[in-house]
């Protein structure tokens, strides 16, 4: 039975987003993210964002799906990213990709990605 996908990131050489740069611009961070998140059709229930200075943010997006999570480390370039979708009553895979997908390409801009996807 597949109930869900899980999307794991290492994500190094990261060039992120100006939006992880400075704490007033959390608040567009989340706009943003949240934004995708319905765009692709799943239902943020809430979000935990903490910023730690520049580009160093731990955040947690609770889904009714499940939730996405992210840590950056500025000076090592790195952020690790999980997205674990649910696919209890319809088969969730293609938005939880094209939410980490987006999250790669648009906000943490990585030289170099391992994935690593896990059926559950």
């Amino acid at each position: 039975m597949n109930t869900g996908i899980h999307l794991i990131g290492d994500l190094q050489g990261c060039h992120f987003s100006e939006l992880l740069g400075k704490k007033k611009r959390l608040k567009d961070l989340k706009r943003i993210i949240s934004a995708k998140i319905e765009e692709v059709g799943l239902t943020e229930l809430g979000n935990c964002y903490h910023y730690f200075g520049s580009y160093a943010v731990t955040a947690v997006v609770c889904l009714s799906e499940s939730h996405i999570s992210f840590h950056t480390w500025k000076e090592e370039k790195y952020t690790s990213l999980d997205v674990f979708v649910c696919n209890y009553k319809e088969n969730n895979t293609k938005k939880a990709k094209e939410l980490f997908d987006f999250l790669v390409k648009e906000i943490f801009k990585p030289e170099k990605i391992r994935k690593k996807e896990i059926k559950r």
